[in-house]
């Protein structure tokens, strides 16, 4: 990074914007062509006054140009516009990430999290604790291919992906932990709903012996990240549809298969 005085100049831009959401709701209608001062009252809310000071703060940056009472962008004022639009647009998460971002995975994940922008967090709440289970079961109730790693046996979760495999054409691909097979392996009623899965045909399970950090699912083409903290339910869900976290989520499950082992359906016995 270059030494801070040096950008200076830049930061001050970003404040004079920031500092009022007036400005840049003026500055960002500017963008769409030559408009006149009423119009561009109406079209943004700014009073008159307002919006007086604002057209002459924008003229001594060389931001806009005024003709036949008529007010539009410069190259310049265009390019700051978009600039400034594109930097709130990859800051919109931020506010929500930083709600969950304690319950992210140890080592974070491995993409860009400005790739979450627009993402969709579903929290447990005081007066609903179980709203990111809900969320998750949902998602699976309506999907055609689901994948998952995990290393936490979520009940509710595999209750929907049984119902979906049994009485349905679910397809689904499954990488369990080892604690999380082993837990799978003390409660009949799951054995007995593992073994109906992969009789079908269209479950398959593997067993990975290494660290599992965090459970996903991929639902068709949605990515579901579970923040949990390390615990066992996730207190958190984000999911997502950028094509990036898509392609790194398929690639983390694939290789959890390739490194795990297939299970046996035979050791599938209460």
């Amino acid at each position: 990074m270059r030494p801070l005085d040096a950008l200076q100049g830049s930061l001050e831009e970003i404040e004079f914007l920031a500092r009022s959401s007036n400005r840049v709701m003026v500055l960002d209608a500017l963008t769409d062509g030559p408009v006149g001062r009423y119009e561009l009252e109406d079209a943004t809310g700014v009073t008159r006054a307002t919006l007086g000071r604002i057209l002459d703060d924008f003229e001594e940056r060389g931001w806009v140009v005024e003709a036949d009472r008529e007010y539009e962008t410069t190259q310049l004022g265009a390019y700051v516009s978009r600039e400034f639009v594109d930097l709130l647009e990859r800051f919109e998460s931020v506010p929500a990430l930083g709600e969950v971002a304690q319950w992210f995975p140890e080592g974070g994940f491995d993409f860009d999290l400005g790739c979450l922008a627009g993402a969709e967090i579903v929290r447990a709440t005081k007066t609903d604790a179980l709203a990111p289970m809900t969320h998750i079961t949902k998602r699976i109730r309506t999907a055609g291919r689901v994948r998952l790693v995990t290393y936490s046996v979520l009940p509710g979760v595999m209750e929907t992906c049984w119902e979906g495999i049994v009485d349905g054409d679910l397809e689904l691909e499954s990488v369990l932990g080892e604690g999380a097979f082993e837990s799978v392996g003390t409660d009949p009623k799951m054995v007995e709903q593992a073994r109906e899965m992969v009789e079908t045909g269209r479950s398959d399970v593997f067993v990975y012996r290494g660290d599992v950090p965090s459970t996903m699912f991929v639902v068709d083409d949605a990515v579901l990240l579970c923040l949990s903290g390390g615990e066992g339910a996730p207190l958190a869900v984000i999911e997502t549809d950028d094509e990036t976290v898509h392609s790194w989520a398929e690639s983390t499950i694939d290789d959890h298969c390739r490194e795990g082992e297939r299970l046996d359906p035979s050791l599938l016995t209460a």
